[in-house]
């Protein structure tokens, strides 16, 4: 991968750090926009090897200077379950993706890449491609599309490269703490129990980090403007997955299966068809789930073990 500079917001984020990552140690110079309260902790050791610039001063101006080759844009307000019914919270991500749409354009940026969401295609039983009709039913999924919208168009009017990455669900350390795989460890050693849905979904997990590398790779993409699904290609029963965590670290903790209403627009079933990405883009590596698993939850073993010990 030739070297190239390359443009990051949200680098903060749980898959923005590992994007971060993946460029500083293919080789690439990396500026990455982030708030004056940001938390880095997710990328110790790699704050000092990329340039930043604070969205609070003249971040413009950095841009512009910078001259990047490629922009990821991965900075969202309101990712969280909770947040993405907030309708005025989600609107207000498309006039920051305008401004950096309008400053990458003026810094004479050849590619873009936006990160959506699985959520866009709504409810579906069957594995999709990126053909499959959108029919979003929050407030984050509406935004994500209009989005895509206003990207696409923007782009192509003004000849710059697209790239759009739905993104499906993912997995690996420094996840927040309020999602799934985090959240049942910290209850394991932080509890009695946990309440839970029925747990009868199925959802293609992938590693985060093999994500990145997925991003990472439209920096050599030669064309293939368009949209794409990141996606593991082995869907994993949800009640499954949080019974062999269970199992691996304390048989005896408890799961409430059911004690937890699924939440509005919850899909049981997602496999993307990631041909497209394949073909144009990046081949994903799905086969080391298992021992992505495991170091997964060594991890957060590690981290509550820790954080239980210090009570």
């Amino acid at each position: 991968m030739s070297q190239v500079k390359a443009f990051v917001t949200g680098a903060s984020g749980f898959i923005g750090s590992y994007l971060v990552k993946e460029l500083v140690n293919s080789g690439h110079e990396v500026l990455c926009l982030k708030r004056p309260s940001s938390n880095l902790s997710r990328l110790e050791g790699y704050t000092d090897k990329v340039s930043w610039t604070d969205c609070s001063e003249n971040w413009k101006s950095d841009v512009k200077a910078f001259k990047p080759f490629i922009t990821f844009h991965l900075a969202w307000n309101g990712v969280a379950a909770a947040d993405r019914v907030i309708w005025q919270r989600q609107v207000g991500n498309l006039a920051l993706q305008q401004d950096l749409l309008d400053t990458i354009l003026e810094a004479g940026c050849q590619k873009f890449v936006g990160i959506g969401s699985q959520a866009e295609y709504g409810d579906f039983e069957n594995k999709i491609d990126e053909s499959y009709p959108v029919n979003p039913k929050t407030a984050y999924s509406a935004a994500k599309i209009a989005a895509l919208d206003l990207m696409r168009a923007f782009c192509e009017t003004n000849n710059i490269n697209w790239y759009w990455f739905r993104i499906f669900p993912l997995f690996g350390p420094y996840e927040a703490e309020n999602w799934l795989i985090p959240s049942l460890i910290k209850n394991i050693f932080t509890q009695e129990s946990m309440d839970l849905t029925p747990g009868e979904q199925k959802l293609p997990y992938l590693y985060v980090g093999e994500c990145a590398k997925a991003i990472a790779a439209a920096i050599t993409a030669e064309g293939h403007s368009g949209i794409y699904n990141i996606c593991s290609d082995n869907p994993v029963p949800l009640k499954e997955l949080v019974t062999a965590i269970r199992d691996r670290i304390a048989p005896q903790f408890k799961l409430n299966f059911g004690a937890l209403p699924y939440r509005y627009g919850q899909s049981m079933y997602m496999e993307g068809d990631t041909t497209a990405l394949r073909k144009n883009i990046y081949t994903l590596r799905t086969s080391d789930f298992g021992q992505r698993l495991e170091e997964t939850i060594d991890f957060y073993i590690k981290k509550y073990a820790k954080q239980s010990s210090l009570k």
